[in-house]
């Protein structure tokens, strides 16, 4: 458990509990197709043998609380197309104003990291390339 101060007093909350909140602001975001975790994370979890089979939260998300103030890093995945920097100010704000509503505390700091980019199926044929298109009609 950590202890966030506001001005009504203290709040004592889980990390587990701020990233149920995160992971539900997450799944409201359109454009985002999901998470992974990052190899070094995978690695990690596995040696010290950290298996959360009883929290659903994706690891993708990640909590601290320092000095009461809290920072969050999340790793994402997007759909081809949507503009990066829309669609983290949506993550950002939602989860800002999530935290202030349920907890009145805010983020100190909320960082995204875009992990890849999903595209759609049609466009991963070869024959809709555009390049081997131009290719054809060039030679």
């Amino acid at each position: 458990m950590q202890t966030i101060k506001n001005n009504l007093g203290e709040i004592n909350i889980s990390i587990e509990t701020i990233e149920s909140m995160v992971s539900l602001n997450l799944a409201k975001v359109k454009g985002l197709v999901g998470s992974r975790k990052t190899i070094v994370k995978e690695i990690t979890d596995m040696l010290i043998g950290k298996i959360n089979k009883k929290n659903n939260t994706p690891r993708n998300i990640k909590v601290e609380i320092k000095d009461n103030n809290i920072f969050i890093d999340l790793s994402i995945i997007i759909k081809y197309g949507v503009r990066i920097p829309d669609i983290a100010w949506d993550i950002q704000n939602r989860i800002k104003e999530d935290l202030i509503k349920e907890i009145d505390s805010d983020a100190r700091e909320i960082n995204i990291h875009i992990q890849g980019i999903q595209f759609p199926k049609k466009a991963q044929s070869r024959k809709d390339l555009v390049a081997s298109n131009l290719f054809v009609k060039v030679f």
